[in-house]
């Protein structure tokens, strides 16, 4: 049997539970480690796309992958996946990639609601829960990683677009950056890592309404971000932005803030 490279450089591959699995980033993560040899539990909506795909990567890899279709933004699928990941022994990977965009405007009279609770569940609640199941196997064994997909737009908190979007994704940011300083205070070797992309050639807001790459040069392919992601495991770098086009974007966005009131504190705040 021919032993296959991985970027954690484990000899023993376990399995990577991936969710929002059946597209964009979520279907390249799923690729990508089946190609070095992790088995999988992929988790979506669409069961007969997740069904596709993992007949295609066990002829493919000859690796083993598990279905579970259902919406993480309800809680009772919640529940079934994180109960599941806690009968994971051998949990290596855990990438919290589902999620949507929406063009809603919260501040209009007429939007709904719904869809801002179901950002709020999907974004925050799901990543919560799936997140503490997965450290309790992981601190196990002492080895393991958790990607968390956020955004750039966890960095930039102001301007023209959705607050409901930013708000949640810079949850996702924080939230991922906590933990890691707490396991890195008690010399855990497990990681938490928050990519944050910037325009990527991804579903996100719709299966209709995916950025064209030949119309925007800065919209990413999602093996480029994968790539940067599975890389970063191997630095201390816990957000991690993909391109350093991005890197430039919220750099720009932070000098633009300083001028604007409210949002940072003066930089002669020491002195007042």
């Amino acid at each position: 049997m021919t032993v296959k490279n991985n970027f954690m450089g484990e000899e023993n591959p376990g399995i990577a539970v991936i969710t929002g699995a059946s597209s964009g980033l979520g279907e390249s993560f799923a690729r990508t480690l089946s190609s070095q040899g992790f088995d999988l539990v992929i988790t979506a909506r669409r069961k007969n796309i997740l069904e596709s795909l993992a007949a295609e990567l066990k002829q493919k890899h000859g690796i083993n992958v598990e279905i579970i279709s259902g919406d993480l933004s309800q809680p009772e699928f919640m529940e079934k996946i994180a109960s599941y990941i806690q009968t994971i022994n051998n949990l290596d990977i855990l990438v919290n990639n589902a999620g949507f965009g929406t063009n809603e405007n919260f501040i209009n009279k007429n939007s709904n609601i719904n869809i801002f609770l179901k950002m709020l569940n999907l974004h925050c609640g799901a990543i919560v829960h799936l997140t503490h199941a997965a450290l309790k196997k992981m601190q196990n064994n002492d080895r393991g990683v958790i990607f968390n997909i956020s955004s750039i737009a966890s960095m930039i908190l102001h301007g023209s677009r959705e607050p409901m979007y930013h708000s949640t994704k810079a949850f996702i940011s924080t939230f991922t950056e906590m933990i890691q300083l707490k396991l890195n205070y008690i010399k855990s070797k497990v990681k938490l890592k928050s990519i944050c992309p910037g325009l990527t050639n991804t579903e996100i807001f719709g299966i209709s309404n995916r950025p064209d790459p030949s119309k925007s040069s800065k919209a990413m392919q999602p093996e480029e971000v994968v790539n940067i992601a599975l890389n970063s495991y191997r630095n201390k770098d816990i957000i991690v932005i993909t391109g350093n086009h991005n890197v430039d974007e919220v750099v720009e966005w932070r000098d633009v803030a300083y001028q604007k009131p409210g949002r940072y504190f003066s930089k002669d705040f020491s002195k007042t």
